[in-house]
């Protein structure tokens, strides 16, 4: 069955260049908005579905420039035999290299023969199909797919539109369930010969006075018409394969089913018919909740192995990428490459202006991905990511956004930072796979074990990840109590007692004190030399250890009196906002 190796896109909608190697089995895009993930698949369907048009308009142009033609290329293996005949593909089959990712002009001995499939749409807005070669192209011979071949390599598409497949129509899977073509024309052409004839012998009152008043007029005009009568037009009862639908014991049509039932239906055929090569599915979680999305997963053949049908999907579930390996995951990225000096030319003062490509990166391909899909898996969706040590660093930034947001501030979540939870020294395995599939990262970290971290820091400094930490060995329970405002010191004792309970922190601080302090003492008589013991305690009995308590720490003490803190404390919140906030 044929398989894409190679799609290459230029000048379409969003995208100015992209050039991509999926695998076999399911590639799932995921990206920001507006990062074309969607834009990628209608390229594939429109490059091979089998159409006989397609409207284009000025806004399908990269940047509405309709002087640079679009150009949509996409290459493909597993050659069924007719593809393969030399008489009539011969000059248009190429070699593929799928281990270096090579496309060769010409067949190569011991790699695959592929062939590449173009589309091109230029300013008068026609879509032109035809098969390329640089060779052909040079020798100025063209040849397009005959229909039956392009049937063989259009993919299927699900989406809003799948309940077609519940009927009988044309390329719906339902044909494929069966070994043999079903063909009932000549039922349903005695069906609507019956109908007509029924409908004819019934008399409709309501028709005479418009049938008296044309004929009057037709009298008049000089037309001779003899009797009228109102009967169904031949060509008003017209049945094919596609009027025959599926439908429930209630005898309602299945393609009134909601929108996640029918997905999940198809799917289930599409699977078990599985002579569909590739398949195409825009947003794959929409309308199904959890347990359905893995089940249509694998129906998608997700955990199929050896992978059985090429399958694209994206998504902005992390459900879904939960469910998936980082081998079947790809990032897709825009990115502005410098213009290159053109040698020996004078260069202007003003540097060239850059080039707006599109890289598709698999998340396989920096070591650690998959632990970091897993336990991270809706940082993948963000632009940028802050990886912090642990769940308090986690709560802590998100209850400063949360005050932001109190006070009408644009919020990190809304630039589209996420805080990840780098599970302690993973952090560093983390922050990299983040780096090096393209996102903007940097770790939040307690400094409490510098020698320990110093290999790792290093490692970090050369990938360019920013490390923002407390120093002074400060954890974040000793950084909040030794560097606050006196004031801010019942307000940080009522957040623990609130998390532990008055009778835990009691208990904590009677042992840490020999009995001469509890939770009231510090409350109404705070000393200055009691500071430490405080960090000490907070941080190794876990007052504040998890996302909701420091949330609240942050949203309700760090977020509004920030100031209140010491000028030192105010330095490290200051580069973290600042690394936050920066575009």
């Amino acid at each position: 069955m044929p398989s894409i190796r190679r799609v290459e896109i230029s000048r379409f909608r969003g995208i100015n260049a992209l050039s991509w190697y999926p695998k076999p089995g399911l590639n799932c895009l995921i990206g920001p908005g507006d990062s074309c993930k969607s834009t990628i698949l209608t390229a594939i369907d429109f490059a091979l579905g089998a159409r006989r048009n397609i409207s284009f308009s000025d806004a399908d142009f990269f940047c509405t420039n309709t002087e640079d033609p679009i150009e949509i290329t996409v290459t493909l293996g597993d050659l069924p035999d007719e593809l393969l005949h030399l008489d009539k593909y011969g000059l248009f089959h190429r070699g593929y290299d799928a281990t270096n990712y090579t496309l060769y002009d010409e067949p190569v001995v011991n790699l695959e023969t592929v062939i590449s499939v173009r589309l091109t749409v230029r300013n008068d807005l026609q879509p032109e199909w035809g098969l390329y070669s640089d060779r052909a192209l040079n020798e100025g011979v063209e040849r397009s797919i005959p229909w039956a071949q392009r049937e063989l390599i259009a993919p299927i598409k699900l989406d809003t539109t799948n309940d077609r497949h519940l009927t009988w129509g044309v390329r719906s899977l339902l044909n494929r369930l069966s070994d043999d073509a079903i063909d009932i024309s000549g039922t349903l052409a005695s069906v609507a010969r019956q109908t007509r004839n029924a409908f004819n012998t019934q008399p409709i009152p309501e028709f005479t006075p418009v049938l008296t008043r044309v004929k009057q007029i037709a009298d008049r005009q000089g037309v001779e018409l003899g009797e009228l009568k109102a009967l169904l037009d031949v060509n008003g009862v017209s049945l094919s394969n596609g009027s025959v639908s599926l439908h429930n014991q209630d005898n309602t049509p299945l393609r009134q089913l909601g929108t996640g039932s029918t997905r999940l239906l198809v799917s289930g055929i599409q699977y078990e018919t599985s002579n569909a090569s590739i398949l195409l599915i825009d947003e794959a979680e929409y309308g199904l909740e959890p347990f359905r999305i893995t089940k249509l997963l694998n129906n998608l053949g997700a955990k199929s192995e050896p992978p059985g049908a090429q399958v694209f999907i994206t998504t902005h579930s992390p459900v879904v990428l939960r469910e998936l390996k980082a081998e079947q995951v790809w990032i897709v990225r825009k990115q502005n490459i410098p213009n290159p000096p053109v040698t020996g030319v004078p260069q202007p003062a003003v540097a060239p202006p850059s080039t707006l490509t599109h890289t598709v990166k698999q998340a396989s391909s920096v070591a650690g991905a998959q632990a970091t899909l897993r336990s991270n898996p809706e940082a993948f969706f963000a632009r940028k990511v802050l990886v912090c040590e642990g769940k308090t660093e986690i709560g802590l930034c998100r209850g400063i956004d949360l005050f932001r947001m109190d006070s009408n501030n644009i919020t990190w979540l809304e630039k589209g930072v996420a805080f990840a939870d780098g599970g302690g020294d993973r952090m560093f395995e983390r922050a990299t796979v983040f780096q090096v599939l393209g996102y903007r990262t940097a770790i939040f970290k307690d400094s409490d074990k510098p020698n320990e971290h110093l290999a790792h820091s290093q490692q970090m400094a050369v990938l360019q990840i920013p490390v923002i930490e407390w120093g002074n060995g400060f954890k974040i329970e000793t950084a909040l109590f030794s560097q606050a405002n006196a004031a801010l010191i019942p307000r940080l004792l009522q957040a623990a007692v609130a998390w532990k309970g008055q009778q835990r922190i009691d208990a904590h601080l009677m042992n840490a004190s020999n009995g001469q302090q509890n939770y009231s003492s510090y409350l109404t008589g705070f000393s200055e030399v009691n500071r430490s013991l405080l960090g000490e305690v907070a941080g190794s009995k876990g007052w504040l250890k998890d996302i909701e308590p420091m949330e609240s720490v942050g949203r309700t003490i760090v977020g509004p009196y920030h100031a209140q803190f010491s000028a030192y404390f105010q330095q490290i919140l200051n580069s973290l906002f600042g690394w936050l906030d920066a575009q």
